[in-house]
């Protein structure tokens, strides 16, 4: 690894007690997601303390130390990884872990009673965290008091997968951060800035060939999976079954999902007008989830023209140019992989909704 751009991984056990330094290795890949938890996969050689540092359930937290040029300064990311995966190869005498970021715990925690909620949708992602088991070491952590607000009813789901579909709703970011000095984790909700062209508040930041911050471009536009239209299904039998329509769109462009909530009941202190907006949030939910795919990867480098996690970071809208292929657009920056191999920080940025793994119109 190079002097100028050192970076170590630092690992801890499950009671968040200090393991040991990994600060030789061959390539670590960290990757940071908006909507969902990170992922991490860290090469490194093996050896007897190496396979004591990245043993299964232990957490790995990246730290970073100042460069030549004063770029990064000494910080422990704000993301930290569970080893989930180990690979042992002796023929190259390398050991692989991966793992997913913190907030991955609570994909082991169910929502196993109704949460009703009107609100801020901070706030509603917050209450969803106290309605299950407790997590170890979790504590709610800053409110920030972000304006959005949501109507939501849910019984019986994946707190992780309601999470992530309250994120996409909402445009909101959440994390778990590790506090390894207090031996606390937090959960936290944050969003990202606008920092496009057009507006006027703030320093704004464009992507471009011109700019030589914008290389290996891949782009991507989908609207197979696209729905306009969701025709939410609740409470009843038959004829008799609740129905709310949310969304549009006529000839062509008319794309019709039916979403079952019969899950979603109507208690005796729900109006009827209360209930009806519970089954247009999972209306909207839904189409949330299946807008149209536009997204561009492109490789950069952190320190050109604008400097990474300072001028701009994960969650921000900018404005990225691709005028060979007549592409402009302002997009959300969804997905930011850092790259730290043979010595060398890269950065390969996704602008917009990438294309997803898999889809399942069933998962209501």
């Amino acid at each position: 690894m190079s002097k100028e751009n050192k970076v170590i991984v630092v690992s801890y056990d499950q009671n968040l007690n200090r393991l040991g330094v990994i600060d030789v290795f061959r390539s670590l890949i960290w990757t940071r997601k908006y909507y969902e938890c990170g992922t991490f996969e860290l090469h490194a050689p093996l050896n007897t303390r190496n396979l004591q540092l990245l043993a299964e359930n232990n957490i790995l937290s990246k730290r970073e130390f100042k460069d030549k040029n004063g770029h990064i300064v000494k910080t422990t990311s704000k993301e930290s990884g569970i080893v989930e995966y180990i690979a042992i190869d002796d023929t190259v005498n390398e050991i692989t872990a991966k793992g997913r970021f913190l907030s991955s715990i609570m994909d082991r925690r169910a929502i196993k009673t109704v949460v009703n909620f009107n609100g801020k949708t901070e706030a509603g992602m917050r209450k969803l965290v106290q309605s299950v088991t407790a997590m170890p070491f979790v504590e709610l952590g800053e409110l920030k008091g972000f304006t959005e607000t949501v109507r939501f009813q849910v019984s019986y789901k994946e707190l992780y997968t309601y999470m992530c579909k309250l994120s996409k709703y909402s445009n909101l970011g959440f994390t778990i951060r590790a506090d390894f000095k207090a031996k606390k984790f937090f959960f936290e909700v944050y969003k990202g800035v606008d920092r496009t062209e057009s507006q006027r508040e703030r320093s704004r930041v464009v992507f471009s060939e011109i700019y030589k911050n914008l290389n290996g471009v891949a782009y991507v536009f989908s609207n197979q999976n696209t729905k306009t239209c969701a025709i939410v299904a609740g409470e009843g039998e038959g004829t008799a079954r609740t129905l709310v329509t949310v969304g549009g769109g006529t000839g062509w462009n008319l794309r019709e999902v039916i979403v079952d909530a019969r899950d979603v009941q109507k208690d005796d202190d729900m109006t009827t007008a209360e209930y009806t907006e519970i089954l247009k949030q999972k209306g909207n939910e839904k189409l949330a989830e299946y807008g149209i795919v536009e997204a561009m990867d492109a490789q950069t480098k952190p320190f050109v023209n604008f400097v990474y996690r300072e001028d701009y970071d994960l969650g921000d809208v900018v404005t990225v140019k691709k005028k060979m292929w007549g592409i402009e657009m302002d997009k959300r920056i969804t997905e930011i992989q850092e790259i730290f191999e043979n010595g060398g920080f890269d950065i390969v940025p996704t602008f917009g909704d990438p294309l997803p793994e898999t889809v399942n119109l069933d998962d209501n």
